[in-house]
């Protein structure tokens, strides 16, 4: 197997606000780097107390591949059984295009940069995935 390409940093951060939990993707999200994300999702979308809002921030998406787009489908179906909301903030076009050409796009709740969803402001408890 192929070492993951070099395109800079990649991780996965969570921010817990009182009305949302923030999540934060950072680099490319592929096969490679698609577990953090997954355990991430998992605790957000089903843990009794947590937020009814999950956000995942795109902002610094790079890159999102078939494995990142399955991770984002299955969060949003846990999502919905624990009568949570996930919304996708402030996709940059690769992301967009491929929630388009597979019809994801439909599925998805989606926010701009001007939302507010993002959770740049505030305070929050914050922890970075392994």
């Amino acid at each position: 197997m192929n070492p993951p390409a070099g395109r800079g940093p990649h991780s996965v951060t969570v921010v817990t606000r009182i009305d949302r939990t923030v999540v934060t993707v950072t680099g490319d999200l592929d096969l490679d780097r698609v577990d953090a994300l997954n355990s991430v999702l998992l605790g957000a979308c089903s843990d009794p107390g947590a937020p009814e809002r999950v956000v995942v921030d795109l902002t610094r998406l790079a890159f999102c591949d078939s494995a990142g787009l399955n991770a984002l489908l299955r969060a949003r179906l846990l999502c919905e059984s624990n009568g949570r909301t996930l919304i996708l903030a402030d996709p940059g076009p690769q992301f967009l295009r491929l929630l388009s050409i597979t019809g994801a796009d439909l599925l998805f709740n989606l926010s701009g940069p001007e939302s507010g969803e993002t959770g740049e402001r505030g305070h929050g408890t914050t922890r970075t995935a392994p």
